[in-house]
């Protein structure tokens, strides 16, 4: 009688232990699944906020290429006669200005497209991985590039993931994802820290530096827009001081 008791108490043991481990094992799936769907929800929002912002921009960059010197132009007529002419200038050096900072995105843009398919291919000649369509990868981060600090991020998901599903001569290695990420690294720190500030600040007339400061304090502020729109904006303030300080400090 004292085996099956013993052998009792065992089972019974196991069981409590089993169900306990179950519910442990359940509640630590649940846990997985809500960080995943979370962490997933984050991304899908922050891609869905970095494309609205890149559309804003892009209709605005459209729209003052086809319209701007009409849209400017249309504010002259609440002038005072006497404050005409330096309303006058205020708005084409305003126009110049926007004018410059478009440009300057597109020769960043460029830039960068040009970099990530150098790049890629300097990768693919060193190590023999395939990379498809490289051109267009490159294309890619320079269009995204319009967003501060998300172009060579835009184009270096497409390179992994084609790298990936690609059929490879040699096998293919994390390692290999991970010097794909390295070129995209180096492209991402060029940009930052010299293409686009020494661009925009040619081409606006702010000190590189300074621009660097500016999209930080912009992110800090305003998100992806704050980004976008703080160097035309204190480019435009620049403009307006400048002319009101000319004009005031005549005796």
């Amino acid at each position: 009688s004292i085996l099956p008791s013993f052998l009792y108490d065992i089972i019974n043991n196991l069981m409590i232990n089993l169900d306990a481990s179950m519910s442990d094992l359940w509640e630590a799936g649940l846990s997985q699944i809500q960080t995943f769907i979370g962490s997933a929800g984050t991304i899908v929002f922050a891609l869905g906020s970095a494309l609205l912002s890149l559309l804003i921009l892009m209709a605005f960059m459209i729209f003052f290429l086809l319209e701007g010197e009409i849209f400017l132009d249309s504010f002259l007529h609440a002038v005072p006669g006497e404050k005409y002419g330096l309303a006058k200038r205020m708005l084409k050096k305003t126009s110049l200005q926007i004018h410059a900072y478009i440009r300057g995105q597109l020769l960043a843009g460029t830039s960068v497209a040009i970099t990530s398919i150098i790049g890629l291919y300097i990768l693919q000649w060193i190590t023999g991985i395939i990379i498809p369509y490289t051109i267009l990868i490159g294309i890619a981060a320079g269009f995204f590039n319009l967003i501060p600090f998300i172009g060579p991020v835009m184009g270096m998901i497409p390179a992994i993931v084609f790298y990936l599903v690609t059929d490879q001569i040699i096998p293919i290695h994390i390692f290999y994802v991970f010097l794909i990420m390295g070129i995209f690294a180096i492209v991402q720190i060029i940009d930052n820290l010299v293409m686009t500030p020494y661009i925009m600040g040619s081409s606006i007339g702010i000190h590189p530096m300074f621009v660097i400061i500016l999209v930080l304090f912009g992110a800090s502020i305003g998100g992806i827009l704050g980004m976008l729109f703080v160097v035309p904006i204190v480019a435009i303030l620049k403009v307006i001081i400048e002319e009101l300080s000319a004009t005031f400090s005549k005796p």
